[in-house]
């Protein structure tokens, strides 16, 4: 009886809300500006300064916000007006290899990253290029073009594809400034345009600061603010593969829902990834035939 009641009382521990989330927190929103909102799972939530990040959250900017992240392998990361950022994978606690990726699918997006031990976050993704830095760099994405400032350090960059075909690498040092329109091979300056540099939001002329310590004892629980319908998330469904193959994982429960489920199902051509949950006999095993050419039948003579 006593060890039943230990099991219980363990099972119990494991199921408190705070125990579930402390085991996944990668980050913390430690600077919000304007409004923001999180996707987490099938819901959205309102940002705040101290609500703690998971694997595969999603960031959404409003107008003239500005959001900081800090994450837990030290990395901190800036985003400006109308980002689209995804915490796209982050290796559990104790990995000895670091893989982690963040993903910028439109908007700015300021990164120094962490020293290279115990680094969690190796790649930055967008839908044209992904960087590994060394250093502090600055991503501007949209839908047809995009363009990256090494503002120190230096960073490895490989240009993608509309089908996600990868190029040759490309070394950016610090100070150059890296930018390619869609199907396009990009080119390398010297220093950023002045187009780039007009558009940079205000707040990423200066040094991202350190702050998660201020919030190391406040966790601020978002607030859920609603569901999200298909076309509110159509730009994440039908992005890049792996993006893709995230969105199922994180929004097949959504399928229950007869307008997300039809919206999925007419377009199948644009995230094929789909077509599993939403075709499952198709994707079924043929059945066994014998050497009749007959199907073979479990218990059958």
């Amino acid at each position: 009886m006593r060890l039943i009641a230990v099991k219980h009382l363990i099972l119990a521990c494991l199921l408190l809300p705070g125990a579930a989330l402390a085991a996944e927190i990668i980050g913390i929103v430690t600077m919000q500006e304007g409004g923001a909102t999180l996707l987490r799972g099938t819901s959205r939530y309102v940002v705040a300064e101290g609500v703690r990040l998971m694997p595969g959250d999603i960031l959404e900017l409003a107008d003239k916000a500005f959001s900081q992240v800090e994450f837990t392998d030290g990395t901190v990361v800036g985003l400006g007006p109308q980002s689209r950022f995804l915490a796209l994978s982050y290796p559990p606690a104790g990995a000895r290899s670091s893989g982690g990726e963040l993903f910028l699918l439109r908007g700015w997006m300021k990164l120094t990253s962490a020293p290279q031990k115990g680094r969690a976050i190796e790649r930055y993704g967008s839908p044209l290029f992904e960087l590994i830095p060394e250093g502090t760099a600055v991503m501007q994405v949209s839908a047809a073009e995009a363009s990256v400032f090494m503002e120190s350090g230096e960073g490895r960059l490989t240009q993608l594809s509309a089908t996600g075909r990868a190029g040759d690498p490309v070394r950016l040092k610090t100070s150059q400034f890296f930018s390619a329109k869609q199907d396009q091979r990009g080119s390398v300056a010297a220093r950023p345009s002045q187009a780039f540099l007009g558009a940079l939001p205000r707040s990423f002329m200066d040094t991202l600061p350190a702050r998660a310590a201020k919030f190391k004892e406040r966790n601020v629980t978002p607030k859920r603010s609603g569901d999200f319908t298909y076309a509110e998330v159509a730009d994440w469904i039908n992005s890049v593969p792996a993006v893709r193959r995230a969105m199922v994982s994180h929004w097949q429960s959504k399928l229950s829902d007869p307008a997300f489920r039809s919206a999925i199902a007419a377009g199948l051509k644009e995230h094929p990834e789909w077509d599993r949950l939403i075709n499952p006999d198709k994707h079924q095993d043929p059945p066994l035939a014998n050497r009749n050419g007959q199907s073979q039948v479990s218990g059958s003579r």
